[in-house]
Order: C-alpha cells, then sequence, then structure tokens
C-alpha cells in the first residue's frame, strides 16, 4: 500500500471517530478530511494572475472568495451595486448608499427598478477610505475610515434577509442624508432617544434605532435634507423600512422589539440531513430575539419555524420574504439527492434495450480529437463526461471491452492534462488561490472567463465526474489513481473545499443564503451575481459526491450532497416555473429562467435567445441526478411550453434536438427510442448510449 493511500485511510479512521466527539457531530466541521490539503505541496505548477487584488480588500488575503455575493465592493472601483435583500445598496468614498428593491417585469424579463430615491449613510465630514473589515459565510463588514484618524470610523454590517441596514459608529457625527424625496418629520418613538421613525415625501417610512440614546435632528440645506446626530456618536445604527403603511405602530414595535439582536457574525454548519445557519449576536440573551427574513426556499425547509408577528412582508425578486425569530437556521431536507440515485448504475437492464445499448457502445466513438474542444478547458471536460458515462454504461451491462477502452482513453487524456502534455494546462494561482487555466490566465476573456474564476464549478465538475468513473470501475487501489491522488483531492477541493486555509476558499460558489451558486467571478455587472445552467452546477457537486464518496472521504462526500440537494432545491423553487407564486404572471408563461441574477431574471442565454438554448441550458448534462433535478411536477406543467416553443422554430440542431426531448421522455411517453432515430450528432457531452440508458431509466425510475 503506497503512502498516499495510507494516509487517506488514516485521516478516514480519524475523521469517523475523532470528529464524532465533536458535539456528536461529525459533520459540523470538516477538520479531519481537510487535513489532507496541509500535509502536501501544491501538486499543480504555479503561476501568477494577471488580474490582481486591489486595496479595498484590506488585510483579506489569498486564499480570495472569489464568488461571494458582495463581490462588487472590491472589484474595479468598487462602486457598484450589491442586494443585501430586501435592499439594493452601493458603496464609495461617502458611504453607504441603498434602497428598497421594486420591480418591473415583461415577458422576458423582470428587473430590480433604480430608485431616485435612497438613503447615504455617512458622518460629518466624510470618510476617506473603506476596505473590506473582514467576512464569513452569511455576512460582509465594511470600514470607512478618515485618512489618519483610525479611531473615528464607521462599519457596515451587510448580510441578505435582515430588515435592517446595520452601521456601527466610533466617535462620530452620523449623517443619514435622503435624496430623492424629502424629509416630512423625524419622531422620537420612545423616552431614551433609542427609537425614530422618519416620514418622508414620498410617502415611504422609516425605523431608526440605536445601542445608545441619541439626539438626532432634520437638517435641510441646499443640497437637500439630512438627519444629523447633535454629537459625536459611538454604538449601533440600524435603519429599516418600515415596510406597510396600513399599521405603522405595530409593524414599527415589532422592528424596535427585536432592533437589538445585531447579527455580527455568521457560519454554516452540517449535520445528518440538515445545513444550519448560526448567527451570533451582539448581546447573547439577545440571540433568541434575531428577527431576519427568509425566502420561500427557506420556509420549505425550515424546521422549529417562528414566525415575527405584525411585520409585514417585504418584497423580493424571489417573492415575499416573511419574518422569522431566532438566531439558529435549521434547514432539513426529507432526503439527501445524491444518495437517493447513488444505486442506479447498479440494477439490471434488460430486454430489447439492453441488446440496444450493448449494440451502441460497440459503435460509439470513445474519443475525438478537435483541437478547439479538445484546447477548452470547458468542453474537454465535457467531453471526458461523455466517456465517463459509457465507461458506466457499460460496466452497468458488462460490455467489459468497452469499459476498458473507455476507461484507458480516460486516463490517457487526463494523464495528458496532468502532466502538461496538453496545449492549455491547469496550474494553481499564487494570487488568489485557485486551480486556473494557461488560456484562461492569460485573457480574462478566453476558456469562458477560467482565468477570472468564472464557472469553475462547471468546469472542474466534469473532470471529477470522469475520475470517479475511474475509481468506480477500477477502484480506489488502481495505480493510475494513486499515483495522481495529490491532483485529484487538489482539483476536488478548488471549488468544494468545506474550510478557508492556505489553497483555497471556502465552497468557492456557494451563496449559502439563496442556497444556489453563483458562477461569474470576477465580471463586474450591475446586477451582479448570476448563474445560467443550475443542471451543470447540480451535475458538479453529484460529481464532487460521488468522488469523495469512492474516495471513502465520507465527510467531504455528505456535505457535498447537502449542498447538491440545496442546489437542487433552489433550482426547482427559482428556476423551474411551476406557477406565478415565485414570478409575475408575464413571465410565468416561458415556465423556465434562462439566467438568474441577484436582481434579473431573463428568458435568455448568454449565447443566443432560441428556445431550444433556453431549455435546454437548464437539462444538460444527463446523468442519474437529472432525475433528482428535473421535477416531473414541473415537467408535466412545461413540457407542453417546451416543445411548442422549441419546435415551432425553423430549425433545431440534432444536438439541442436530443436534449430537448430526453428532458420531456420523463412525462411523454410517446418518446422513446425511435425518436431518437433520425438524430445523427449528439451534443459533445452526449451520446447514443447515454440516450438510451436514459429512456430506458424513464420507463423504469
Amino acid at each position: 500500500m503506497n503512502l498516499t493511500l495510507i494516509i487517506l485511510n488514516l485521516l478516514q479512521v480519524f475523521s469517523t471517530h475523532s470528529c464524532a466527539s465533536v458535539n456528536g457531530d461529525i459533520f459540523k466541521k470538516n477538520e479531519c478530511s481537510y487535513k489532507l490539503e496541509s500535509i502536501f505541496d501544491t501538486p499543480f505548477k504555479t503561476r501568477n494572475n494577471s488580474a490582481r487584488p486591489n486595496q479595498l480588500w484590506g488585510s483579506v488575503s489569498k486564499p480570495y472568495p472569489t464568488n461571494k455575493w458582495w463581490l462588487n465592493l472590491v472589484m474595479g472601483e468598487g462602486i457598484e451595486k450589491i442586494y443585501p435583500y430586501p435592499y439594493t445598496a452601493s458603496a464609495n468614498e461617502n458611504g453607504v448608499a441603498f434602497y428598497p428593491s421594486e420591480f418591473q417585469a415583461s415577458n422576458t424579463t423582470i428587473e430590480t427598478v433604480p430608485s431616485n430615491s435612497n438613503w447615504l449613510i455617512s458622518s460629518k465630514g466624510g470618510f476617506k477610505k473603506r476596505e473590506i473589515y473582514e467576512y464569513d459565510d452569511l455576512m460582509v463588514k465594511l470600514i470607512f475610515k478618515r485618512e489618519k484618524e483610525e479611531k473615528n470610523y464607521m462599519i457596515s454590517y451587510l448580510l441578505k434577509g435582515s430588515p435592517y441596514m446595520t452601521f456601527y459608529y466610533n466617535s462620530l457625527v452620523l449623517v443619514l442624508k435622503h435624496i430623492g424625496a424629502s424629509i416630512v418629520d423625524l419622531e422620537a418613538r420612545d423616552s431614551d432617544n433609542k427609537g425614530y421613525v422618519v416620514n418622508l415625501s414620498n410617502d415611504s417610512k422609516y425605523a431608526i434605532f440605536s445601542s445608545e440614546p441619541i439626539d438626532l435632528i432634520v437638517v435641510k440645506n441646499k443640497k437637500g435634507f439630512s438627519i444629523e446626530s447633535t454629537s459625536a456618536f459611538t454604538g449601533t445604527i440600524r435603519i429599516a423600512l418600515i415596510p406597510t403603511s396600513e399599521d405603522i405602530d405595530a409593524n414599527f414595535d415589532t422592528l424596535y422589539i427585536h432592533s437589538m439582536a445585531i447579527p455580527v457574525s455568521a457560519n454554516v454548519e452540517f449535520n445528518n440531513n440538515s445545513i444550519i445557519h448560526r448567527y451570533k449576536v451582539s448581546e447573547e440573551n439577545e440571540s433568541s430575539n434575531l428577527l431576519l427574513l427568509a425566502h420561500p426556499h427557506h420556509i420549505d425547509n425550515l424546521d422549529c419555524l417562528k414566525y415575527a408577528e405584525n411585520l409585514y412582508n417585504y418584497s423580493s425578486l424571489r417573492g415575499d420574504m416573511v419574518g422569522v425569530i431566532g438566531n439558529v437556521w435549521y434547514l432539513v431536507y426529507d432526503k439527501l439527492s445524491g444518495s437517493s440515485v447513488k444505486d442506479m448504475h447498479e440494477r439490471k437492464i434488460d430486454g430489447e434495450y439492453l441488446e440496444k445499448i450493448k449494440e451502441s457502445l460497440e459503435n460509439e466513438i470513445l474519443y475525438k480529437y478537435e483541437e478547439y474542444e479538445s484546447r477548452s478547458i470547458y468542453f474537454f471536460g465535457k467531453k471526458l463526461a461523455r466517456l465517463a458515462r459509457i465507461a458506466l454504461i457499460a460496466n452497468q451491462v458488462d460490455s467489459k471491452e468497452v469499459k476498458q477502452k473507455a476507461i484507458k482513453e480516460l486516463k490517457t487524456q487526463i494523464t495528458k492534462l496532468f502532466e502538461y502534455e496538453v496545449d492549455n494546462p491547469l496550474y494553481y494561482d499564487t494570487t488568489w488561490g485557485g486551480i486556473c487555466s494557461r488560456d484562461g490566465m492569460d485573457s480574462n476573456t478566453n476558456d469562458h472567463g477560467n482565468g477570472i474564476y468564472n464557472d469553475h464549478n462547471y468546469h472542474y465538475g466534469y473532470y471529477l465526474y470522469a475520475l470517479y468513473s475511474i475509481v468506480e470501475i477500477n477502484g480506489i487501489h488502481d495505480e493510475w489513481i494513486q499515483s495522481y491522488m495529490k491532483k485529484i483531492v487538489f482539483l476536488a477541493r478548488e471549488f468544494t473545499s468545506s474550510q478557508n486555509n492556505e489553497y483555497f476558499t471556502k465552497f468557492r460558489h456557494v451563496d449559502f443564503y439563496d442556497g444556489n451558486s453563483w458562477v461569474n467571478g470576477f465580471h463586474i455587472f450591475e446586477n451582479s451575481r448570476n448563474m445560467e445552467s443550475t443542471s451543470e452546477s447540480v451535475n458538479a457537486y453529484y460529481s464532487s459526491y460521488l468522488l469523495y464518496s469512492k474516495l471513502n472521504m465520507t465527510t467531504d462526500a455528505h456535505i457535498s450532497d447537502l449542498l447538491l440537494t440545496s442546489e437542487i432545491k433552489s433550482s426547482q423553487k427559482y428556476w423551474q416555473i411551476k406557477d406565478d407564486s415565485i414570478y409575475n404572471k408575464k413571465f410565468a408563461k416561458n415556465k423556465v429562467v434562462g439566467i438568474l441574477w441577484e436582481s434579473y431574471v431573463q428568458y435568455d442565454t448568454w449565447f443566443g435567445s432560441r428556445p431550444d438554448y433556453i431549455y435546454g441550458i437548464q437539462f444538460l448534462p444527463y446523468t442519474p441526478i437529472s432525475f433528482e433535478l428535473l421535477s416531473k411536477e414541473w415537467l408535466n406543467d412545461a413540457w407542453e411550453t417546451i416543445k411548442t416553443r422549441v419546435y415551432n422554430q425553423e430549425s433545431v440542431s440534432d444536438e439541442w434536438s436530443g436534449l430537448i426531448k430526453m428532458a420531456g421522455a420523463i412525462v411523454d411517453s410517446s418518446i422513446n427510442s425511435k425518436t431518437f432515430e433520425d438524430i445523427k450528432s449528439y451534443d459533445n457531452g452526449n451520446s447514443k448510449t447515454n440516450v438510451l440508458w436514459w429512456i430506458y431509466n424513464c420507463n423504469h425510475n
């Protein structure tokens, strides 16, 4: 047994025994399998990235979080919008501007409407410098300083799902400017000056709360209206939109009661079938009093839910946000998605489909070199994953010769990648902390933005699936697997690392509040984060779940299964449109979201507006986990729309037609193997063999 396998086995023993003593929860922290990374030097060659972090990052250092929801604060000039729901916010040298988000819909888009009425939270004399103070799993803090006056500062606490915008002042005269509407009056609501109501000329009403007594006055000058403190203030200020004008007193009272339960940090934990959000509150005795807002996907899965009384819902692109009480959220899933389909390749295939699949396997071209596709880190990965599907299906139907040829070809191609025998190899990025392709690091526009951390879960998910297939068929003791174990684990950790460590940021793409991944890396957009292909993201976490399972890294496998389940739940809630409970009726008729942003919904794709693209990109690639992702309930309702829109076009390529019909086969019994007889060419991640396997399982699942 070689050294790598010995270490893996020792770590596994440690993870299943020593970790269990942590509150009886072996999945609370992932210290055990994480140590594997600290044992080895970087197994990939290293390069610096031409994109460099700026001063807005403050003391944050490598590995950098490259896909956080707040990344617009540090990219470019750091002035573009972020979306701490239910608000839209931005930062500049003057402070933090924010306003409640409002929306308008068309047949193909829903967008957050820019507002000409917003708050600017600042101080008398302004600021000279801003930077990230610290961040965690759910929050980020932005500190504003005066030049050479370190003791005078403001910290903005930014998180999703708080009805309050929160600011800590240290020895500053606060200035709360309102732009676009005048301040009609400022009313103190308690005797010790810790609660105020602001009435604006546009009929909006806001509550202002403070941790210490504060005297506030309205100041009018040539630039408009502001609210200022009469003297320097040290303490916390919280500002909240009062969400309805129907019962101001009841809504204010609810906000007031919970205003001093101030979240100062948050972390995410994993336990059994749960993802846990644990918020630390400034005053421990206020923990049970924390007021946050939940989205529809939270409500579906939150255990021991306690609703806030007498608080009207807030508006969000993802539907109504409901007030809930408590500093610990238990998101509990009835089942975990990866585990639910783990035995699909162990099932017996019989009858005519067995013969059809075997015949197809004999005729498959296993791997065809094409310069563009083989150089692209994305398309090369798809080709490898296609070959992995062929190997797994061949193994299932006992086509030994095809299986062996497929595994041999997979090893050959991945060896070339790992040994730098390809034109576009992978490097460890010593600037940001990640794995990037040579072409991606040479130019931001190459390799679908791989060098600026765009789509890494999509890209590397395909490679993990290919690697899993080799371990699944040949076993962990396979000499080739052992020789590349360091690189295999390192590549898996690139986007699934469960701890910040010297190499990789924690869960590179995951937004734990939204329950899905964001993928656009360093790209700066007004609408901030986005994701197009939910199915590729789902398959990425499915692949890490499978690979970690076969490497006996049970903690990592279980966490990947939880991330996978969360990704599927959010995909089914916000991309697969079942009714108009989330989106406006006009848009809901599309039955699918092509690209979902934090502040924008599109019936579109990055590469074209054809219906086959818009629907198909939410389907590919087809693997066992697709049966969990593609909801029968949704497809029963959506299939007629999908079929009509796709096939009412002048022409649909074989590649896209195959993908569309495979989805239809889940609910349309008329789709069978004969349906695909006229299809001569398949998507480069798909094959005739995979189609036949899929149709058989649609009929027997």
